[in-house]
């Protein structure tokens, strides 16, 4: 039987294989060209395990059953939650940075707003740990492990960053530079439900426990972090007074 040689593993296989059988990667592995452009661009979009935009349908769809699958061990079919969010917190902040819209008006006073805003990607990193102690805290039942908790946090905290992502050139096109009250109420409480919703997926239980509970997990993050931001605006105002006593 005529056999050939892999190009990546150098492994030998039978000529009628359509993937090698050590590293599984394709036998008509050749010279790139524009149909392999096209077949990898179609892999990556539309693979079920793989493809970005599926994997996004499932976060907004079902965000609490692909945290429980991943900690369970399903994982190849899914991103990993803590790169995911760490890309998608870069590419909310890149987006704010760049447009100027000052989405903590609402929370602190400006000249604080300001410097946070230069550091939104930490803003938003920091409530990982917050929600998850939150999580291990309220759902003590559960019987999870803290980076279990954090699993389910960082995926939702990823859809939400994706949100604001998607709010900043709808707000530029409606010439507004910060949320109104009624946006910033309407945001968050978009947040609470789907934080709680996602809960109610991902904890075992009566659904609509979890899922209140869930509620109160992301409005007690939400404090908290309200909390670190007028501390730290007072930090900045008391800084600030007395550099011009000086």
């Amino acid at each position: 039987m005529a056999e050939r040689r892999c190009l990546n593993c150098e492994s030998t296989f039978a000529a009628a294989a359509r993937f090698c059988p050590q590293c599984s990667q394709r036998t008509d592995t050749a010279r790139l060209s524009f149909v392999d452009m096209t077949r990898d661009l179609l892999h990556a979009f539309v693979n079920v395990e793989r493809g970005p935009l599926v994997f996004a349908w499932a976060l907004l769809t079902r965000p609490g059953v692909v945290a429980r699958e991943y900690i369970e061990g399903r994982r190849r079919r899914y991103y990993g939650p803590f790169a995911t969010l760490a890309v998608l917190v870069g590419l909310a902040a890149l987006a704010l940075k760049l447009s100027g819209f000052q989405a903590l008006s609402q929370e602190v006073s400006t000249a604080p707003a300001t410097v946070l805003q230069q550091h939104f990607n930490l803003v938003l990193l920091v409530q990982l740990p917050l929600l998850g102690f939150t999580c291990a805290l309220l759902f003590r039942d559960a019987r999870l492990t803290l980076p279990e908790h954090m699993v389910l946090v960082a995926y939702t905290l990823g859809m939400r960053a994706v949100a604001l992502t998607a709010i900043v050139p709808i707000a530029l096109l409606s010439s507004t530079s910060a949320p109104t009250f009624w946006q910033n109420f309407a945001f968050w409480a978009a947040w609470y439900l789907y934080f709680g919703w996602s809960a109610s997926q991902f904890y075992a239980g009566t659904r609509w426990r979890s899922w209140l509970r869930g509620m109160l997990v992301a409005a007690i993050g939400h404090a908290l972090i309200i909390a670190i931001l007028v501390g730290g605006s007072a930090a900045f105002e008391m800084m600030r007074l007395r550099g011009l006593e000086r």
